[in-house]
Order: C-alpha cells, then structure tokens, then sequence
C-alpha cells in the first residue's frame, strides 16, 4: 500500500527535525570537547530578566587574568552542595587582600560574586585556579527548559519510557513493514524449470 502525499510530507519533516537535533547535538558535543564554547542551562531565576530560567548561556573561556567586576562567569559553588553557578563577579581580590582570605595566592582568582535578581551578595569567595574562566557571550531563550524538565526525578521517568516506548514501536512498524515472500515463488518456479528440462532433452535425441 502506498502512502499518501501528506504521509509522505510528514515523514521528510520529521526526518529533517530529527537529523537538525541530531547535527545540534554533535556542535555541541564537539564544541565542547574542542573547549571553544560551552552550554550552561539556567535552572533558577537568580540572574533573571536577562537570564530567565529555561533560557541558555553560551560561555567562552576567558584568561583568568582578565576577569574584571561585572563580567558573568560560571564557577562550582565553594560551600554547601557543588552546583554549577552562573552570576556576575562584584568583586576582584588583589594581593592587598591576601591577610582576609584563607590560602590565597598569587597564582588563583578570588572573587565575590551575586545573581542580579538577589538581593544580596552570595555567601562565599570564589577561588578559582584554572588558568581560564568560562565567561557569559550569549543568552538563547528557553533553550535550557528540558534540562529544568528533566531535573525532576518523575519527568526524567516518563520522558525514558516514552523514549523507549517510542523505539520499540518504530523497531516494531520496521518489522511489519517488511515485505513478504509470495506463497506461490516455489509453485511458479517447477513449470519452468520442467519445460527448460524437457527442451533441452528434446534438442538432444534430434
């Protein structure tokens, strides 16, 4: 049976849809491991309204040198559970402070830093050591909302077993989509292959 125009349209759209997910999640992928870029979901509303949650942070690194009051970075909460934190630095620590800050040095960044939507300052210094920082260049809006999604333990559940589902029953339409050997081959085949036989007995006594 042959399938409609309209069939046929959704199936090449749905194909397309797949293979640009697929493209995007390779530059992402590549992007990253090649360290040009980085992906950052915004989970909260801490730096809203210019990074509401469910939108996107595109980082770059930066050296640790150059980062400077009001540049938004991306740092590993020093206390408490170590979460990922993307806010703005309100503060740069020189050498004249090393006698308040425990174990510092000349060779690590230490900053304070706050999410514009708070009212106050986090509570902790921020000491980094890595020779580059992962700095803000962009936002993409709500890009970030299946990362929000699938940090809820009952969503990651259902979106696996809808995924599952979903291969199991392309996998089984492939199967039943699989054309059939006529019944009537082996029938067919034995008349033809007696009168090839009685031809070439008959050219043979002549």
């Amino acid at each position: 049976m042959t399938r409609s125009p309209a069939r046929r349209a959704l199936g090449v759209l749905g194909g397309l849809a797949t293979a640009a997910v697929a493209l995007a999640v390779i530059a992402v992928i590549g992007l990253s491991a090649l360290g040009i870029t980085r992906f950052v979901p915004v989970l909260s509303d801490s730096m809203a309204p210019g990074m509401p949650v469910g939108s996107m942070a595109v980082t770059a690194p930066v050296p640790r040198a150059d980062v400077a009051v009001g540049d938004v970075v991306v740092f590993t909460a020093p206390v408490g559970p170590r979460v990922r934190v993307i806010h703005r630095v309100t503060r740069v620590f020189g050498p004249e402070d090393a006698e308040r800050l425990e174990g510092w040095s000349a060779d690590r960044l230490a900053i304070e830093t706050k999410g514009d939507n708070n009212p106050s300052g986090d509570p902790w210094i921020v000491t980094i050591g890595d020779d580059a920082v992962w700095e803000r260049t962009s936002v993409v809006p709500f890009l970030g909302w299946p990362f929000v999604w699938l940090g809820d333990p009952l969503v990651r559940m259902i979106a696996f077993a809808v995924v599952g589902a979903g291969a199991t029953a392309w996998a089984l339409a492939a199967i039943w989509r699989r054309p059939a050997a006529p019944a009537d081959a082996g029938v067919e085949a034995a008349p033809v292959e007696a009168a090839s036989a009685a031809a070439r007995t008959t050219g043979g006594s002549a």
